[in-house]
């Protein structure tokens, strides 16, 4: 299995989670971070080897006010142990 940490900053204290996926669709999320804060990170973890996943940030205000960012693209390392 492979993993990912993603980490970014809020200008203003924000709830915070990733959504993630193969395509932009997406499909997946992690839980959402209820602590306000303008420093975040979450873990993906369960990814496939050597694949390209596309995620976006998904946060929200103290004030109820939610912000998707925008698209963005990783790709995991491909798994290079020996059959």
């Amino acid at each position: 299995m492979t993993s990912a940490t993603i980490a970014w900053t809020t200008d203003e204290a924000a709830t915070s989670q990733v959504d993630y996926g193969l395509t932009s669709s997406y499909g997946q999320s992690t839980t959402v971070d209820v602590t306000l804060r303008t420093s975040h990170s979450r873990s993906l973890s369960g990814l496939t080897p050597g694949t390209l996943y596309h995620f976006r940030i998904r946060a929200k205000d103290a004030a109820g006010n939610e912000r998707l960012g925008s698209d963005a693209t990783l790709t995991t390392v491909a798994d290079t142990t020996a059959p």
